[in-house]
């Protein structure tokens, strides 16, 4: 019998998702869901849930920490958020638990690793830390566009655009799916305002790269890729997100539309499509070996590729736990194999430790 164990941080975070991995488990499994915070310290028994096959509802349990875990914690600011971390950080090094991917580390150290390979480096944007406003200043009025990404953050959050137009400084962000614009006519006042942010949380910065489309839609190309039945990486499959117009980021939560790809990359030129169709062989066949060789194990990428005006394909971002909404949306019939995919792993690890126990 094997037990399956679902982890956020707020109680019924991704209820859909966890719901039908459970439906589609089999009666060798167990499928458990709780957050970090309900696992008492001295007798590592769990307060949680237990889905139950027959009336297909979560009931209230208590049970040992199970064999094999799946974290979908996203961390905020809140006090549940703070008090969970630790306590993740402690189940990771637990000597009995299993995690079906252990995540990555932050945006920096995953770009450090990505530039040095001599191929993924052409598609990696030439980045710097966000160190200090003089060293921004500067790069600013060189490049006279640039984007600040949070070094840890993720669904587009935090990120802003800084553009220099018409002898003023305008700063760029999105909140409840609207564009908020700050302009700053004086260099001090827009140094004031960026020590003010840099000191706050730690920021990446790199060129603002030209990803819209002709009617000024930024978009990119989310790729999914999980391990199968077997432990092998595959691509489960692939969607464009269209943002709103004007806007900086193509993320779901921001207002993104979902395309289907096919349908998007058919109506680009052929030579374009040859370009990108290169450029994201090599990125899904190299980037998963390479994270996990430099990193620990993982089970799901998703991969998010910018397709430039001038026919540059860049890597956008890469996230260890990744959403399904856009595969979903464009790849019809593939729910089931989406929502097996976590316990079909969990049996393959399962079937590897018993292997090892005979050896």
């Amino acid at each position: 019998m094997i037990t399956f164990g679902f982890i956020t941080i707020h109680p019924n975070q991704e209820n859909t998702y966890i719901t039908e991995i459970a439906r589609h488990s089999d009666s060798n499994t167990i499928v458990y869901r709780f957050i970090p915070t309900a696992i008492d310290p001295a007798t590592e028994k769990v307060h949680g849930e237990k889905f139950n096959h027959e009336s297909g509802v979560w009931e209230t349990a208590v049970f040992d920490i199970p064999m094999y875990l799946y974290d979908r914690c996203f961390y905020g600011d809140d006090p549940l958020s703070i008090r969970s971390q630790p306590i993740m950080n402690w189940l990771k090094n637990r000597p009995y638990s299993t995690f079906i991917g252990l995540g990555l580390p932050n945006k920096w150290e995953i770009y450090n690793v990505l530039r040095s390979d001599e191929e993924l480096a052409a598609y990696t944007p030439k980045t710097i830390k966000a160190s200090s406003v003089p060293k921004i200043i500067n790069k600013l009025i060189k490049d006279k566009k640039l984007l600040l990404k949070p070094k840890n953050g993720s669904q587009g959050k935090g990120i802003i655009g800084l553009m220099v137009t018409k002898g003023k400084v305008e700063a760029l962000t999105h909140k409840n799916q609207k564009l908020i614009t700050k302009s700053f006519l004086s260099k001090s006042e827009f140094s004031k305002w960026l020590d003010q942010l840099l000191s706050s949380r730690d920021y990446m910065c790199q060129q603002l790269l030209p990803l819209q489309d002709v009617d000024n839609h930024p978009f990119d190309i989310r790729i999914l890729l999980q391990k199968n039945e077997n432990g092998e990486w595959i691509e489960q499959g692939r969607g464009i997100r269209r943002g709103l117009k004007d806007h900086l980021i193509s993320n779901i939560n921001a207002g993104a539309e979902v395309l289907k790809y096919d349908d998007w990359v058919n109506a680009l030129p052929v030579q374009q499509q040859a370009l990108l169709t290169d450029g994201i062989t090599t990125i899904i066949n190299k980037v998963p070996k390479l994270l996990e060789r430099e990193f620990l194990n993982l089970f799901e990428l998703g991969i998010d590729i910018g397709f430039g005006i001038d026919g540059g394909v860049w890597i956008l971002d890469i996230n260890s736990k990744p959403g399904r909404k856009v595969i979903l949306h464009s790849k019809e019939g593939k729910a089931d194999e989406l929502y097996k995919a976590p316990l079909q792993y969990s049996a393959y690890l399962e079937k590897q430790s018993l292997v090892k126990g005979v050896d």
